[in-house]
């Protein structure tokens, strides 16, 4: 069987079988032809992807790519090697002999200020609401600031995961977790009844929809926000951002970090903590430029 033919059937095991998202399938199908690209001159069958042949690939790629995508592109071969290996078309996946040390620089997360926030809300309830775009939108932006909402879970919330009355949302997460949301603030429940009100009658589970009555999709999201801070604030700004914005400005009002893993639905404390050090970068900012001790001036004899 061919290398070609065994990346189609295993991507479409992802998919059908896996049930992976979207998002990674096509992650996969971008990093596993690249990898077929490099080695369909040297290899026709997978009994000759050997590990020096593995191993080139790597160090190919390696000049090319920042760490973060480096890793990634890595990380898809070597699924897809397990795969060959647990399907018994490889004796032995070569990575077992391959090591891997990537140095990712931390990067603190780009998060946006009250006053921001305060900007990008005023423009949209200064807009005319007579469109039901306009009123969805709203209550988009105004429930991920509520909650720090990914994107993608945000696209999968069904009319049944929310019950205003009870100010709770169900969220699932990564590897299909469920999280409970609380959804108090006034404003965000209006906005959101607000949009059910004029909600079309479909036969779609999902919250969000779009025009036609189907699911929104992220990138529709995507592109509202990205418009939405090219048009406020003249930069660009993603969902994502909206996130980080969420738990760092919590963090500036004190609220504790453990609670804030939970929020965001992080399995791991260490995941969260980047906050943390976005917020000491923002302290050390503040302390330098505006503490007090600057105008206070001695002079020694």
């Amino acid at each position: 069987m061919t290398i070609k033919i065994v990346i189609r059937n295993y991507l479409r095991q992802c998919s059908d079988i896996k049930k992976l998202e979207p998002l990674t399938i096509k992650a996969y199908t971008i990093d596993l032809r690249q990898f077929y690209e490099y080695v369909s001159p040297k290899a026709s069958s997978v009994s000759e992807l050997d590990k020096i042949l593995v191993q080139s690939y790597i160090e190919e790629i390696s000049q090319k790519y920042a760490a973060k995508s480096l890793k990634r592109k890595i990380a898809s071969v070597k699924a897809f090697f397990n795969y060959l290996e647990f399907e018994d078309m490889i004796v032995v996946t070569p990575f077992r002999k391959i090591r891997i040390n990537i140095k990712e620089p931390k990067r603190l997360p780009k998060a946006l200020s009250l006053f921001d926030m305060e900007k990008l809300l005023s423009f949209l309830y200064s807009r005319p609401h007579a469109k039901k775009m306009l009123i969805r939108n709203l209550a988009i932006f105004e429930l991920m600031f509520a909650t720090g909402i990914r994107v993608s879970e945000l696209c999968n919330i069904k009319l049944s995961d929310i019950n205003l009355e009870a100010q709770v949302l169900s969220i699932k997460g990564k590897g299909n977790k469920e999280r409970l949301s609380v959804v108090s603030n006034p404003y965000v429940i209006s906005a959101l009844q607000d949009y059910l009100s004029i909600r079309p009658a479909t036969d779609s589970p999902f919250l969000f929809i779009n025009r036609i009555g189907r699911q929104v999709s992220a990138q529709s999201v995507r592109f509202f926000i990205e418009a939405l801070g090219k048009t406020v604030l003249e930069k660009l700004i993603t969902p994502h951002m909206i996130r980080h914005t969420f738990a760092t400005l919590l963090l500036e009002e004190g609220v504790d970090i453990t609670h804030i893993k939970s929020f965001l639905g992080h399995s791991s404390i260490s995941t969260t903590q980047i906050y943390a050090a976005s917020t000491t970068h923002k302290q050390r900012q503040i302390l330098t430029a505006l503490h007090p001790r600057n105008r206070i001036r001695i002079f020694r004899e």
